[in-house]
């Protein structure tokens, strides 16, 4: 292993471990009704057989009573092991949160490589640690931070693949567990994937590496996801004798689809309106550098494309494209639905983000000048720390946060 990637494990090792500590010492427990109700679930499920693990209950106390079936049981099972082997049952969760952050801050730069310069993708593993949301979903128990980063595994797996397909198996596991940790939100998983692949279309692969073969991948990949949905259907049924998926996805589009409002057109622009919104402010500042960089952006997704040996211009097209897309699927696709939240669009803020991070740093000498001073392999682990210890003092001082609505589903 070479020094600065031997330098950026131990920093992050020591990052997580020393929140681990924190979080276990101070006995933390957060102020989201959603992070409170699952940390009290995998919580529960510690202390049952594992043979109903995928079958848990609502806490007593809580707004519903029963069968947990909002969603599948991904993010417990990991929290629930890890309160198996000795760590604080309470906290698990939050613990979990902590190391699926670390491994999107680590492999997100890893993916932004593949189109932006060394520097700049490197760059993102603290720069993204500056947006609202960020700051919002520190520490938390919810769904989010694991689904961003089954997504990026994914990504990363297609891209992969591009050169060698045994990392289909990357994307495989992506796929699966954004399928375990979020349900019938897994389908964005393959539609980027194919977006991805869409978008580096006229930029050629490496010796002996085949567009086709990553295809091939995403599509074994996607027939990975289906059998694992099958196997947990069965698995519930053999658990509780009760269907899971019928009741889950009716469950869910039912909601999603009850009208707010008498003018469906009028509620459709309001939607939609909010999710861009949300977006500017919960990807901020890089927000403003990418709408500032999205002219030359745009002239470039309508200029022709250009030859596959032209590599920069190719990159720069394909990030602009993949960005605008994903921005455009989130939003059209919640925008059809009257019942809005923020967490919705959840990976959408970090492609905003990275782009815009990345249009401010070829833009601005000054902050390219300071990602060069911070360009050290620990830098992104002990800016996450201090983020992290900031957000506990500022929550034992009861300091308001970002506010993001609480779930019902």
């Amino acid at each position: 292993m070479e020094r600065a990637a031997r330098e950026r494990t131990f920093a992050w090792l020591a990052a997580l471990a020393a929140a681990w500590l924190a979080l276990g010492s101070l006995d933390y427990g957060s102020r989201d009704p959603d992070s409170r109700l699952y940390a009290e679930i995998a919580a529960r499920m510690a202390e049952a057989p594992a043979a109903g693990w995928i079958a848990p209950d609502f806490p007593p106390g809580w707004f519903m009573t029963g069968r947990f079936r909002e969603h599948p049981v991904g993010v417990f099972v990991p929290a629930a092991l890890l309160a198996k082997l000795g760590y604080p049952a309470e906290q698990a969760a939050y613990a979990m949160n902590a190391l699926y952050q670390a491994g999107t801050l680590v492999l997100l730069p890893a993916l932004a490589a593949a189109l932006v310069p060394s520097l700049e993708a490197r760059s993102l593993g603290w720069l993204l640690q500056l947006l609202p949301i960020a700051f919002t979903y520190r520490v938390r128990a919810n769904h989010e931070q694991a689904l961003l980063l089954c997504l990026v595994v994914a990504l990363l797996g297609t891209e992969r693949s591009r050169r060698r397909p045994a990392f289909a198996l990357l994307t495989a596991a992506g796929l699966v567990g954004l399928l375990l940790v979020k349900g019938v939100f897994a389908v964005f998983g393959p539609a980027l994937c194919a977006l991805w692949l869409l978008a580096r279309r006229r930029e050629p692969t490496p010796p002996h590496g085949r567009q086709r073969t990553a295809w091939i991948g995403l599509a074994l990949a996607v027939v990975a996801a289906a059998a694992m949905a099958l196997l947990y259907e069965r698995l519930y049924r053999g658990a509780t004798g009760e269907p899971f998926w019928s009741f889950y996805v009716s469950r869910q589009l039912g909601q999603a689809t009850v009208p707010q409002a008498h003018d469906a057109v009028v509620q459709k622009a309001s939607n939609a309106a909010f999710y861009l919104g949300r977006i500017l402010w919960f990807a901020f500042p890089w927000s403003l550098a990418m709408v500032a960089a999205a002219w030359p952006w745009l002239a470039a997704l309508r200029s022709p494309p250009a030859r596959p040996g032209e590599t920069a211009v190719n990159t720069a097209r394909a990030g602009a494209l993949f960005v605008a897309g994903t921005v455009l699927l989130y939003v059209a696709v919640f925008s059809l639905f009257d019942r809005r939240a923020d967490r919705y669009v959840f990976p959408a803020y970090y492609a905003v983000g990275a782009a815009g991070a990345v249009a401010a740093l070829l833009r601005s000498s000054r902050l390219g000048r300071l990602a060069a001073r911070l360009d050290r392999p620990w830098v992104p682990a002990a800016v996450w720390w201090l983020a992290f210890v900031v957000h506990l003092v500022a929550g034992a001082l009861g300091v308001p946060t970002v506010k993001i609505e609480p779930s019902r589903s």
